[in-house]
């Protein structure tokens, strides 16, 4: 880590703006990409009995829902758990997941996979509640579970809270069984794993993932039917007496009577017991046809559209690490044309809601276009994509409009019709791809998806939300009163199409038994249901392709064996037939979901919202640089409860040097502005271990007042002011210092008290993408000035200095890439900044801060790569092991091309003894007369990493430094340095424990 005297931690902008945020390594920058506060809320309170609700006007329509809701789930989960809350639940609404992802109460990215989430610290809860009714519930259960979890477990103390150690499973698993938020598409994930033999023992459920979710769940299903409710509620609260040990084997022996391989052996057999069966009575969906996805291991293919002559399938596939549209065979699946392959700014992704029972895509029946949503800074866009030519046609922004999935092209091509949440009803629209014009095809109040053109274009298919299921309705596009149901009953009947000639429609729907889906075609003239498809897992997104030998024949995306893939099957003997499609008196059919409590609200019951302090979680971290100086960091934040307002305070240490920072932001709206105090201490040369102590110390105590304004997500502008104080010790010339070996040229230093006004702009970009073991791809750069105004006058001379740090990252395989770095910094004022260079990941295989000067160059270059997936130990395992191989080079430099040579421990100079005269020997980089560098120290090597204690990184590495020219005295004529070819040494074998870059 560094600190420097003019700098005056102007660093510490990135403090105020994240105040509880480690500090990370010597150059530690604030990169990352813009989290936007796009709108400005007016936010207000509703206080229900168990719940303080926040709320803004455009979500105070659905207030009383809300309430509903959470009231309902409250009495349930207090009963069925025999616990009551001691304290009131504050819960955080917005009207749609796009706002919700703007909260500022977690400062990190919410992905459009996090459909809410709860905090131990506050109790909050915060979620979007453009759900249908149903699932909104569940929702709220489940969140609502996780603050009866922190009140059972932690009993409001925060040490608890912070040292607790709860496995995925189990505090998911909980949540989700509580919550009853499972369907059968989650269903199916679960009876896919176990049919396929994947049944970890429940110690291995430690991993956030989505099967761990479904595991969890399954566990409290099995406990449920094993021992009852009651001894659901019993082991839950003997974990609470092993929480801080995590001892999962102690509690299941307590509330169970079993040690936990018993207990693995029990739930192995329930879940095979319960879904063997569909592996003994259902098929595999290539007993039906052919696959033509792409069918290399582990990638995913689904959401298909057919060309106009259906010889080709447009779909989406993961054939890198993101998703991608690639154009196929429709004849044997070979991938024609990766359509958006490589990485692009102009949206961040392709949307896919697949899993949630939509289509994606939609190829024109007009010609070469494919429609699919994209999102772009805080809503999705409409892209028009060339198949033939494989490119970009158009974005079309769809204002007022969020959340929009399942594009369907008209049959003139010159329209699309699509799902959208608009002022928090979820209706399916029409845009005139000409004028741009949008329309509401349905105008009603329930949850609608899937639309789906008739042929001649007037009337349009989809899918309508009745209590937990989805059926098929047809609308008029002249009427929209004209709604017309097509299929009935309880089941969930999906994603329906057309036929070619528009006599059937195909549907997937899990009415075939155990839940599964299945491929289903409805005959129009008949009202006829027959059931295609039998299989393990599920058919899905089923389309009609051109006939083959006079068979009909259909494209769907089967799940099995934990992935998605296509499939071409003719439509031969059908698995069932049923009577026709009619709503009959007395038959058992979907009803629309009602809460067991029904409440209004009270207008006097809302409250303007006013500020209300708490501590968040604070975090502790520490690094070992290679020679052992000791970092450390500790930094406690508070906020309101919306987090909109924070206040950071902020300890950290290099070596002896301690350092303090209060910091105050505002992140409420788009411009961010904060305030910060500091004291801060610090040097910039390390210690020979010989003769001299080279760490030279600098304090700066002051103040900043700074912002920034993100221009887009990727780019942002900032700029700060300030004041410090600040003692120094300045490099001021050389003395002459005679050693055993004769008389050297050391550096002098003068201890300097000033004080300056400081004024630091700055540009950041950050197109970085990341995967699990970090950046993969993308560049990410800053580029600032310091200007500091020299008011106190020890020493004369103002400040100025520019900083440019550039980062960049390539993709090479799936789990490998290209990382390279570049810094420099130049100082250019009649008074310096000085830095230390070295050690670390700046210039391995040479000593920490080594090096020193006012001006800095360095260049890292790494092949990263995996290397060990898993390593097992009795205190658990280390994961994601992963290799590189590097190559550094460095150098530092004073002014006036002066340089400090670590090799001689002075400022290299020849001296005159008959005349007392220094000449310096000055900087360069390149020795031109050998052919190797001079004063540009490089080496290179290879190591491994891996992540520890939630975020520090372990780094060993082995280190060759090359050649370079070094100057020792010339012992014929003393006073004289001669250049030489430096002793590199072997390999140097080292480690640190640092922060990634």
């Amino acid at each position: 880590m560094r600190r420097s005297s003019g700098l005056l931690a102007l660093m510490i902008v990135a403090a105020f703006l994240a105040p509880s945020r480690p500090a990370r390594a010597q150059y530690y920058t604030n990169f990352g990409q813009n989290k936007i506060a796009y709108d400005n809320y007016k936010w207000k309170v509703y206080r229900a009995p168990h719940f303080d609700i926040y709320y803004y006007p455009a979500s105070e329509p659905f207030l009383d829902d809300v309430v509903s809701y959470s009231e309902s789930a409250y009495v349930r989960l207090a009963k069925e758990l025999d616990h009551e809350l001691r304290f009131r639940v504050p819960m955080v609404i917005y009207k749609t997941h796009a706002e919700f992802e703007e909260t500022n109460i977690s400062q990190e990215e919410l992905p459009e996979e996090v459909g809410a989430f709860a905090e131990p610290i506050q109790n909050r809860m915060v979620l979007p509640i453009d759900q249908p009714p149903d699932k909104l519930q569940a929702l709220i259960a489940h969140e609502l579970t996780h603050i009866f979890q922190y009140s059972l477990f932690f009993e409001g103390y925060l040490g608890r809270a912070l040292r607790a150690r709860i496995p995925t499973w189990l505090v998911e698993g909980m949540a989700s069984y509580f919550g009853h938020d499972e369907e059968n598409l989650d269903r199916m994930v679960i009876r896919d794993a176990v049919v396929n033999n994947i049944i970890p023992p429940i110690q291995q459920l430690d991993v956030l993932s989505y099967l761990n979710y479904r595991y969890g769940h399954a566990v409290f299903d099995f406990i449920e039917k094993q021992y009852g409710q009651e001894g659901v509620r019993n082991f839950v609260y003997e974990y609470r007496k092993v929480l801080l040990t995590g001892n999962i084997e102690k509690a299941i022996k307590e509330a169970f009577g079993t040690d936990i391989e018993a207990f693995n052996r029990q739930f192995n057999r329930y879940l095979r017991q319960k879904y063997f069966p569909v592996l003994l009575e259902k098929k595999s969906p290539d007993d039906y046809g052919k696959e033509v996805g792409l069918k290399r291991e582990g990638i995913f293919t689904f959401s298909p559209t057919l060309s106009p002559s259906g010889e080709l399938i447009a779909a989406l596939a993961s054939p890198k690490m993101e998703l991608d549209l690639v154009v196929l065979s429709a004849e044997d699946g070979k991938q024609v044309r990766n359509i958006t392959k490589g990485w692009t700014n102009k949206y961040r992704y392709l949307v896919t809601e697949a899993f949630s029972g939509r289509r994606d895509l939609s190829w024109s029946p007009s010609g070469d276009q494919v429609a699919v949503f994209v999102r772009k800074e805080n809503r999705r866009e409409l892209a028009i994509f060339d198949a033939v030519k494989g490119r970009l046609v158009r974005l079309i922004r769809l204002k007022g409009i969020a959340q929009c999935a399942s594009p369907a092209f008209s049959p003139d091509g010159k329209r699309v019709a699509f799902e959208g949440n608009k002022d928090g009803v979820v209706d399916i629209f029409e845009i005139d791809l000409a004028t741009k014009a949008v329309r509401n095809l349905t105008q009603d109040d329930t949850y609608d998806a899937n639309p789906w053109y008739a042929l001649d274009g007037t009337t349009v298919l989809y899918n309508r939300r009745i209590g937990a299921s989805w059926k098929i309705f047809s609308v008029d596009l002249q009427d929209s009163t004209r709604k017309t149901q097509l299929t009935f009953g309880p089941s969930t009947d999906i994603q329906p199409s057309y036929s070619r000639d528009g006599k059937t429609i195909y549907f997937s729907s899990d009415r075939g038994g155990y839940g599964v889906f299945n491929v289903f075609a409805l005959d129009l003239a008949s009202g006829e249901t027959r059931q295609y498809t039998d299989v393990v897992g599920g058919c899905f997104e089923p389309v009609e392709t051109a006939p083959r030998e006079g068979q009909t024949t259909v494209i769907f995306t089967a799940y099995f064996d934990g992935t998605f893939r296509l499939y071409r099957v003719p439509l031969l003997q059908p698995e069932a037939k049923a009577g026709a499609e009619t709503a009959e008196a007395g038959a058992a059919e979907a009803q629309p979901f009602e809460p067991p409590l029904r409440l209004k609200t009270d207008p006097q019951n809302s409250k303007p919202y006013k500020l209300k302090w708490d501590v968040e979680a604070p975090s502790v971290s520490v690094g070992v640089a290679s020679d052992g100086t000791f970092l450390s960091n500790l930094a406690v934040a508070f906020s309101d409860l919306l987090g909109n307002h924070r206040v950071g305070i902020q300890f950290y240490s290099i070596s002896t040097f301690s350092n303090f920072v209060v910091s105050y932001s505002n992140v409420k709206n788009r411009a961010r502005w904060g305030a910060t105090i500091f004291d801060l201490r610090d040097y910039y040369l390390s210690s020979n271990g010989f003769t001299l102590d080279r760490r030279q110390a600098q304090r700066n105590t002051g103040f900043q007042v700074g912002g920034d304004y993100p221009v887009s997500r990727y780019y942002r502008v900032g700029a700060s002011v300030g004041y410090t104080d600040s003692s120094q010790d300045l490099f001021t010339g050389y003395q002459q210092v005679n050693t055993v070996n004769g008389p050297v040229i050391q550096p002098t230093f003068q201890s300097a008290h000033d004080q300056f006004i400081f004024v630091s702009p700055e540009i950041v970009g950050d197109s970085t993408r990341f995967q699990s073991f970090g950046p993969f791809q993308g560049k990410r750069f800053k580029l600032g000035m310091d200007f500091g105004h020299n008011i106190g006058h020890d020493l004369p001379g103002n400040i100025e200095q520019y900083t440019l740090d550039f980062r960049a990252y390539k993709q090479m395989t799936r789990r490998s890439l290209v990382a390279f770095r570049a810094l420099g910094i130049l100082n250019r004022g009649g008074r310096e900044i000085f830095y230390g260079l070295g050690g670390l990941n700046d210039l391995r295989g040479y000593d920490f801060r080594s090096l020193y000067g006012s001006n800095l160059a360095e260049m890292n270059l790494e092949i990263r790569f995996p290397f060990v997936d898993e390593l097992r130990f009795p205190i658990g395992p280390i994961r994601n092991i992963r290799g590189f191989l590097f190559l550094d080079a460095a150098t530092a430099w004073l002014s006036d091309k002066q340089f400090y040579d670590p090799d001689l421990q002075a400022v290299r100079a020849n001296v005159n003894f008959l005349t007392g005269q220094f000449t310096p020997i000055p900087f360069r980089w390149w020795d031109n007369v050998n052919g190797r560098p001079q004063d540009l120290r490089s080496s290179y090597g290879t190591g491994f990493q891996f992540f520890f204690l939630g975020g520090l990184q372990f780094n060993w590495v082995w280190a060759k430094r090359l050649p370079y020219t070094r100057y020792v005295v010339d012992t014929a004529n003393l006073g004289q340095l001669k250049p030489i070819d430096a002793n590199v040494g072997g390999v140097r074998s080292e480690f640190y424990i640092t922060f990634d870059w």
